[in-house]
């Protein structure tokens, strides 16, 4: 299985493993530990980088992380839960559907847009994302998000959310912010 295919798959199940922990806490409880996800996280990722303690987790690692990013062990996953930590923050005012929409945007839509980008994508449109892959994102996160939310919402927050992922920040930042932002205002 191709590195890219393997990272795509751990981030749509961790993805949807948040999404689901999402759906049934409290926000106040998925909050805290979303925080402590993260903080020992960074704690293991530093404690990696210092020494190389854990060298079981480095062959993992290794075997997902892109090469622009191994000087930060696990990288990309301190990342991914960041963007969802941001969400959290961001969206707490709000009802718990549109966090865990976030979260499937983000799940899903980026998951699926560089599977699909990957495999099929021929037409380049800025850097390594490609046309296929966009709207191969776009309709994963459709699908998915109408399992909560009307088609006439979904779409749009899907549609806003792919075409975000173009803007030159983190995809994992502005993704589920972007698709937060039409589900609250459409709902």
């Amino acid at each position: 299985m191709k590195t890219e295919l393997k990272r795509q798959i751990i981030h749509i199940l961790v993805g949807a493993l948040y999404a689901l922990i999402a759906y049934f806490l409290p926000k106040e409880q998925f909050f805290i530990l979303l925080l402590a996800i993260f903080g020992t996280g960074s704690f293991l990722s530093y404690i990696q980088m210092k020494t190389n303690y854990f060298f079981f987790l480095q062959n993992l690692i290794s075997t997902v992380e892109r090469t622009r990013e191994k000087h930060i062990p696990g990288r990309a996953a301190l990342s991914f839960t960041l963007g969802i930590l941001i969400s959290s923050i961001v969206f707490y005012q709000f009802e718990k559907i549109i966090l865990i929409g976030a979260i499937i945007t983000l799940t899903f839509g980026d998951g699926f847009s560089a599977i699909i980008g990957n495999w099929i994508g021929k037409h380049k449109i800025f850097g390594n994302k490609t046309f296929e892959g966009t709207i191969g994102g776009i309709i994963a996160a459709t699908i998915v998000l109408t399992f909560f939310f009307p088609i006439e919402i979904a779409l749009p927050a899907a549609i806003f959310a792919m075409l975000a992922e173009y803007i030159p920040i983190n995809d994992n930042y502005v993704i589920p912010i972007v698709s937060g932002l039409v589900l609250g205002f459409l709902i």
